[in-house]
């Protein structure tokens, strides 16, 4: 099946090759790129329109499927959408360029530790958009895909692609209703879940350390968490770390069951 690709705009060197001295792309040249490799994406099977607003300028892009003799579509174009949807927003061109370069991941941009938190990249809602339970079932899995390059989906994880949050340094990797998972990199000092506000979720979690060691405390009970050991937290069980070492503890984070 053929897929087709519309671009409201510059188009892009038809050999794909850009010269050395060439200047940087535009923001609408990056939003294209994106939208051209998310028409190869298996999960692409969704009609919906949605903007993009990069500090304080807005662009539309609109998603079409394939359906009997048509061709799938996806145009992107400057300007708000014309109709009530979700947009993207990304704080500044700075960080649509890191998210281009793969410096960082897009659900990391997006992570916080509770909604009011700031995040370089965010979705937001147009007055008289009403989707219920649409962020969690639908959004989350569609923004991974959409803004997750190649084919397989690679996310590569590193102590520089973390942002600061739940007081450590995070990268996510992935969400969809039942399943959260990230890396996290604990920092000398840093102290995780610090507050009884933060501690303890309404679902399981798995750490599974692979370098460095640990302070933990589990439901009141303190004890020391070393690499090599996987740790379980049940559903609305406290749990704190904190680096009292000088080597970085990492590893990975994985939550899941209802509600997460």
């Amino acid at each position: 099946m053929r897929v087709m690709l519309l671009f409201v705009g510059a188009m892009l060197s038809a050999t794909g090759v850009i010269a050395k001295d060439a200047p940087p792309k535009s923001e609408l040249e990056i939003l294209q790129n994106y939208a051209e490799d998310y028409l190869q994406d298996q999960y692409f099977a969704k009609r919906m329109t949605f903007g993009v607003k990069i500090n304080e300028r807005f662009y539309t892009v609109e998603t079409h499927p394939a359906v009997e003799s048509q061709e799938a579509e996806i145009s992107v174009k400057p300007g708000a959408p014309s109709e009530p949807t979700f947009y993207f927003t990304i704080a500044d061109r700075q960080v649509l360029d890191d998210l281009d370069a793969g410096r960082v991941n897009v659900l990391t941009l997006m992570v916080k530790a509770v909604d009011a938190d700031y995040a370089p990249m965010d979705v937001e809602v147009m007055d008289g958009f009403l989707a219920p339970d649409w962020f969690s079932s639908d959004i989350l899995p569609f923004t991974f895909h959409f803004w997750t390059r190649g084919n397989p989906e690679l996310v590569p994880y590193a102590e520089q692609k973390t942002r600061f949050v739940h007081g450590t340094n995070m990268g996510v990797f992935y969400y969809q209703p039942g399943l959260r998972s990230a890396w996290f990199d604990i920092r000398k000092g840093q102290q995780v879940n610090e507050g009884e506000a933060d501690s303890s979720n309404p679902f399981p979690s798995m750490f599974i350390l692979v370098k460095g060691e640990l302070e933990a405390k589990i439901g009141g009970r303190e004890f020391h968490f070393t690499a090599g050991n996987m740790l379980f937290v049940p559903a609305g069980v406290s749990h704190e770390f904190v680096n009292k070492q000088t080597d970085n503890a990492q590893g990975f984070l994985f939550m899941f069951g209802d509600g997460a």
